[in-house]
């Protein structure tokens, strides 16, 4: 595991995962106010440490959580055990951007912030602190983004876009940041209003999603590992999770080495489901960690 590579409060249980975007006021076009580190989970001095899934071949690794509101001012909350730290405005000037997702590229302490203009995908990183980077243009044709970690069993986490007609594509993930040639993994995935995952859900060290349908069930698909067919078929865990308006996976957010589920309700209330490893049942009881999450349009 890699230490630390920024200091952070002792006891503090997880690492922090993100960047700052914002716009200028006068031109509106993106720029990168931040970039903040993310820490593994291993003990730099001062620093306590957690453990981990030892079946688990990567990091595991922990997310903020990042939101928008109706004035395109972008908010930032740091990562705790079992939730999230004070806010901190991070950004301005978004609300012309339609899609938010990140990515620790190259499976390290950096992390890119990528934002959609349009049809035009920009990433943000270190390396481009200011308006960002333009790496494609035609990513319109998407509206549904999840980042699951190495999917395709290659070296770095990779990207899965949903298309209008329902097509999910992979695209394998460089350590800069940029993407591979895309592959299709398969049609119908219309049937589903809410995709998800970060990390493995299932204790066997491969990385795993969920999928909500119509009806409000859940469903689980296993990582294979394999670049051609990334997931087994779908079984379902749960019934009446269309209760829920945005489900997202931040990784390990309560900080024991277990990756988790993170639901927002229709009143903005903010759910924790904890990771159990156990592919039967791979959430425990969902636990209230905040209300007022309804102020923000884009959650990420």
């Amino acid at each position: 595991m890699k230490a630390r590579a920024a200091a952070v409060t002792a006891g503090t249980l997880a690492m922090v995962l993100g960047a700052s975007v914002a716009a200028s006021a006068e031109g509106g076009s993106p720029a990168l106010t931040t970039v903040k580190d993310a820490q593994s989970h291993t003990a730099a001095p001062g620093v306590s440490a957690f453990s981990t899934n030892a079946a688990q071949d990567d990091k595991i690794w922990s997310f903020g959580i990042d939101g928008r509101d109706s004035s395109g001012r972008i908010w930032s909350y740091p990562p705790k055990a079992n939730g999230f730290g004070s806010r901190t405005q991070t950004g301005y000037g978004m609300g012309s951007a339609n899609a938010f997702f990140k990515n620790n590229s190259g499976n390290d302490t950096h992390v890119n912030v990528y934002a959609r203009f349009g049809g035009t995908l920009r990433i943000f990183s270190a390396a481009s602190p200011d308006e960002g980077t333009v790496i494609g243009t035609g990513w319109n044709v998407y509206n549904a983004f999840v980042t699951p970690g190495n999917v395709g069993g290659a070296a770095n986490p990779d990207l899965l876009a949903r298309d209008s007609s329902g097509v999910l594509w992979l695209y394998l993930s460089y350590a800069d940041g940029t993407f591979a040639k895309k592959r299709k993994v398969g049609g119908g995935w219309n049937t589903y209003n809410q995709i998800a995952g970060r990390g493995d859900l299932t204790g066997d060290g491969k990385p795993d999603i969920v999928a909500r349908d119509s009806s409000g069930a859940l469903w689980l698909y296993k990582g294979t590992g394999n670049i051609d067919a990334p997931f087994a078929a779908r079984t379902k865990i749960g019934g009446g999770w269309n209760t829920y308006n945005k489900i997202l996976s931040l990784g390990d957010t309560s900080g024991d080495g277990r990756n988790d589920l993170i639901a927002r309700d229709t009143s903005g209330v903010l759910w924790l489901y904890k990771g159990t490893g156990n592919a039967g049942a791979p959430f425990a009881a969902r636990v209230k960690i905040g209300g007022g999450w309804n102020t923000y349009n884009y959650l990420f």
